[in-house]
């Protein structure tokens, strides 16, 4: 009997396909740090899985009150600042003009306890920087000594009524129980993620369709699985979350040091080296696959971290990117030098028998159409 408790239990009741290794590794993606883009073609779920997840979340709640937890935003290509999420003050009626995004924020301030969320549909629609640069800053701005992080300015005023007679603050702070998911689609209508928005963010792909479980209905049994799938009540604690530290990294296996050190140091040759954010996100998620994941084993929870926040940020010509991608796939292989073209023709994806084999599999693929177009970009 499936449980709607269990979150694998609930994507099936709720009758989508997903594989367990994708919700697991949205899961401790989103915990290890509340930003997660999903990329990939259309028609693979990346909009679902977050809708579901954030209800999966909320669904102890009554309908209502469940509804003010979610905010769905679609992302207009005219956003050319925070407008579209947070509103405006308008000198003209002087009202605050609210959004979703907003009443949300607040409605999490009141309530510490809870998980909220925010899903940005297509959200390279415009330049993310242009509209999401304050979440970011703000995001990054959170200490121990400072939870909240910096505030965000809503308007001059001391306080300002909305068309409802609700308060809308001068200024206001993200609060720390907010998760942001955005969606993303590849052509001519959108723009590129820039190093500083990948940098911040797990990217988690959704290329890869299963026909055949797709048609029996049924999830891989493989790959990274939750060894207690009722994550409801630990996914999110009322005390905050912990914040991604040097401690984190201090706690990695000494194999996983060695592991990151070896990467930054392949990664440095060709000035496309990570620093220590990265390090301790990287380091947070491994160490939360340690607790959460069925038979964990340290080289796959590295091998997603590559993948997720290593890899997007490589984009670029032939000139700049042919060296160190093949570095990295004999990296990916443990070799000490760089697979050859002849191996690549033998084993175009590049995964068999590789250390990393998803990581290596995607860097292959980048060495392929590297080699047809002279130009490649992680996200596609």
């Amino acid at each position: 009997m499936t449980s709607g408790r269990d979150l694998y239990d609930y994507f099936e009741l709720k009758g989508f396909f997903f594989s367990r290794e994708v919700l697991a590794r949205y899961y401790l993606s989103l915990k290890t740090k509340p930003f997660v883009i999903l990329s990939g073609i259309s028609g693979t779920g990346k909009t679902k899985i977050a809708q579901l997840f954030a209800s999966y979340i909320c669904q102890e709640d009554i309908k209502d009150e469940a509804g003010k937890r979610v905010a769905f935003v679609s992302v207009r290509p005219d956003w050319m600042d925070n407008k579209g999420l947070l509103g405006y003050y308008n000198i003209l009626d002087e009202k605050y003009h609210s959004t979703k995004v907003l009443d949300l924020l607040l409605e999490a301030q009141d309530h510490p306890e809870k998980p909220y969320f925010v899903i940005l549909d297509e959200m390279n629609l415009a330049k993310v920087e242009h509209y999401f640069s304050d979440f970011l800053s703000v995001l990054e701005s959170r200490t121990p000594d400072n939870p909240q992080g910096e505030g965000i300015q809503l308007h001059s005023r001391e306080l300002a009524e909305t068309l409802d007679d609700r308060i809308v603050p001068g200024s206001l702070n993200v609060p720390a129980n907010v998760f942001f998911a955005g969606t993303v689609n590849v052509d001519e209508s959108t723009y590129m993620f820039s190093p500083k928005v990948l940098d911040r963010a797990n990217v988690i792909e959704f290329n890869e369709v299963d026909l055949v479980s797709y048609a029996n209905g049924y999830q891989d049994k493989g790959g990274l699985l939750l060894q207690d799938a009722e994550v409801l009540g630990r996914f999110y604690e009322s005390t905050g979350q912990p914040f991604c530290q040097k401690e984190n990294y201090t706690d990695l296996p000494p194999d996983g040091k060695t592991c990151l050190q070896n990467l930054l140091a392949i990664l440095k040759e060709y000035n496309l080296h990570f620093g220590y954010r990265v390090a301790n996100e990287l380091s947070r998620f491994v160490n939360l696959a340690a607790v959460e994941l069925a038979d964990f084993k340290l080289d796959d929870a590295l091998d997603i971290q590559i993948l997720q926040k290593i890899l997007p940020k490589l984009h670029g010509t032939r000139a700049k990117l042919d060296a160190p991608l093949g570095a990295l796939i004999a990296f990916c292989h443990d070799q000490h030098a760089l697979i050859s073209e002849e191996q690549m023709k033998n084993n175009r994806f590049g995964d068999s028998g590789a250390r990393f084999p998803r990581s290596a599999r995607k860097i292959a693929q980048m060495r392929h159409q590297l080699s047809i177009q002279g130009y490649v970009s992680f996200i596609e």
